[in-house]
């Protein structure tokens, strides 16, 4: 394969960095005008669009160059999430809990100090259905995205997935172009074929499908 195929369309990149980046500017506004505890509310909002920002710009527009997979001592080579996509992506979900705290203290003990309740309740339910989630990352079990391609078996990691198949199973792997674009691994007997997101990563899906093709077939040997 040595043509590139354009998996994240120019204009959806531009769309949701240029809205992201209005919420960035309305956020730093909004906590220079207001004051007491809702303007360490909206800092924290500000934190957390900024870093959701870095996050897209990483994910959306980072150049994706064929690079050196990691080896480790067995011979797997190991793809892993850049640190600019997930780390920011952790600290603006912990920003967006500590603002949605806030709020639900000053929701019980002065409701009229919120500027716009029906904004702040929406972010308490939000950060509240996302408890399960924060327990799975303090436990070990909410995963950096991560493509592992070992002597006998391929494991792909990435947010709640943890899942390993015997290269047996694999019969290949394919460019996806959109629900979600990215690498399919077609998996023998899975029904629905697991999607590696190139969003995740930092190398064209192309290399992807040729590192797959290329482990499976020294696994075969």
């Amino acid at each position: 394969m040595s043509a590139t195929v354009r998996l994240i369309p120019r204009w959806f990149a531009a769309v949701v960095i240029g809205a992201l980046t209005l919420f960035v500017l309305g956020f730093l506004v909004l906590a220079l005008s207001v004051e007491g505890v809702m303007r360490w509310s909206a800092w924290g909002l500000f934190v957390f669009a900024a870093l959701m920002l870095c996050a897209a710009v990483s994910a959306l527009a980072r150049p994706r160059r064929r690079r050196e997979p990691h080896v480790t001592p067995d011979g797997a080579r190991v793809f892993v999430a850049p640190g600019l996509t997930t780390w920011p992506l952790v600290g603006a979900w912990l920003a967006l809990l500590v603002v949605a705290a806030v709020w639900a203290f000053v929701a019980v003990t002065d409701f009229g100090a919120l500027e716009s309740p029906g904004f702040a309740l929406l972010t308490i339910i939000g950060a509240l259905a996302s408890l399960p989630d924060f327990v799975r990352l303090v436990t070990g079990r909410l995963h950096r995205w991560r493509l592992e391609l070992g002597p006998d078996t391929i494991t792909y990691r990435g947010y709640r997935t943890d899942v390993s198949w015997p290269w047996s199973k694999v019969h290949g792997a394919r460019i996806q172009e959109r629900g979600p674009a990215g690498v399919a691994i077609d998996v023998k007997g899975s029904g629905v074929d697991p999607v590696i997101p190139i969003t995740a990563f930092d190398v064209p899906a192309e290399q992807l499908v040729e590192e797959i093709e290329r482990a499976r077939a020294a696994a075969r040997r």
